[in-house]
């Protein structure tokens, strides 16, 4: 342990969460966060969330003297050169030095790393992989994997996750209405997954229209002739009578009424299935992001903590309308930066339209009823075969 002081300098471009990754595994004293124009509010942003930082060896975070900016030029060689150079040659020989080239653009990296290297050769020059792992440049070796927050990641980008569901709380209950719902509804098609659809439908509209300040508190019933079915709530032991023509249920659990309306089970579903590859406590359901005003802005159906970037998942059981691509796409930028993986995941195939927007957007999908999948672990495995597929390109 050295008791120098040591100062970090980073470069800021589009994707803010490695820069402040390096930071907090490594955990200088000091951090010069070098920007462009464009960049300068990723930068404030990174220094803020940097002063609500607290760790035993920083004695409660960073202040204001602790954390530096400077605008780099976005086209001028040799303004990008004097930079580097003002940067590197203020500070004393005696001082421990990191640099993180992780982000920016590619023409600082080379710029910084050339000025570095040459100049102060006894700096730990490095880049963080999207796995995660840091690589040292200066002596061409792998290191440890970087914390990853997600909730620093949101606060990165400007936002906050203002309500989720965690996988974790739902319980054995619950899975007993999801088999029950699934088993209705797993082909996709047939008499009992229309009737299901319908009435469900049917009875969340109604029951807003009748009872629009009231969520779920009051007893209340539906009935559809087409096709035959009803459904009633029981608000006292939040249970569901469901009758689909000649088929009878009863579904209730603590969480009952996001599986049964809005095809609350197939987002389950999927969760379900995610959840056996990264863990239930590290995926959420229902996360809501709300605008300025306290107004729901966004949800996303899931999202999961990869363990170095974020997993965004969009859930539907069919898509027919490119414009939820647009909606998905647009939401998975705002919120997950550019290091986050997008997934769109639908209980049929696609149709051919929604598809290629998918493929021109770059979000990947999968559809839960393969004829290639003979079962359960089969889909498990092949999600799990798809995801870790992912990781490897994005990382290149």
């Amino acid at each position: 342990m050295t008791d120098k002081l040591h100062v970090q300098i980073a470069l800021v471009g589009g994707s803010p969460t490695p820069v402040y990754q390096g930071i907090v595994h490594i955990k200088p004293r000091q951090v010069i966060l070098a920007c462009s124009r464009q960049t300068r509010l990723l930068a404030d942003s990174i220094k803020e969330q940097l002063q609500l930082f607290a760790a035993e060896e920083l004695a409660g975070g960073y202040t204001d003297k602790d954390v530096f900016i400077y605008e780099l030029s976005d086209n001028d060689l040799s303004k990008m050169y004097d930079i580097a150079e003002t940067i590197v040659s203020s500070l004393s020989p005696e001082v421990q030095l990191s640099l993180n080239l992780t982000s920016g653009m590619k023409l600082w990296s080379l710029i910084f790393d050339e000025v570095f290297s040459s100049q102060r050769p006894d700096c730990l020059r490095f880049t963080i992989g999207q796995d995660g792992t840091l690589f040292n440049l200066t002596d061409k070796t792998f290191g440890e994997k970087v914390a990853f927050d997600m909730y620093a990641q949101f606060k990165l980008l400007g936002h906050h996750l203002d309500a989720s569901t965690p996988l974790q709380e739902y319980t054995e209950e619950d899975e007993k209405v999801l088999n029950k719902v699934w088993s209705i509804n797993k082909t996709g098609t047939g008499f009992k997954y229309f009737a299901f659809h319908s009435i469900t439908a049917k009875f969340l509209e109604t029951y807003q229209k009748a009872n629009q300040n009231i969520l779920m508190r009051k007893d209340f019933g539906v009935t559809s002739n087409k096709p035959d079915s009803d459904l009633s709530w029981v608000a006292e032991t939040r249970t569901f009578e469901c009758r689909l023509g000649y088929s009878a249920y009863t579904f209730s659990s603590e969480h009952v009424e996001h599986i049964v309306l809005n095809t609350g089970w197939f987002e389950y579903y999927v969760a379900h299935l995610v959840g056996k590859i990264y863990q239930k406590e590290k995926v959420w359901l229902n996360c809501l992001f709300k605008d300025v005003n306290n107004q729901a802005k966004n949800e996303i159906d899931i999202i999961a903590d990869m363990g170095s970037r974020l997993l965004f998942v969009e859930c539907k059981t069919q898509v027919y309308e490119s414009t939820d691509v647009d909606k998905f796409r647009t939401a998975v930028r705002n919120y997950g930066g550019l290091g986050s993986i997008p997934l769109f995941v639908t209980l049929l195939e696609m149709k051919d339209l929604a598809r290629e927007k998918c493929v021109d957007s770059k979000i990947t999908t999968f559809y839960i009823n393969n004829p290639a999948y003979k079962s359960e672990t089969e889909v498990v495995e092949a999600l799990r075969v798809l995801l870790k597929d992912l990781a490897q390109k994005w990382n290149v």
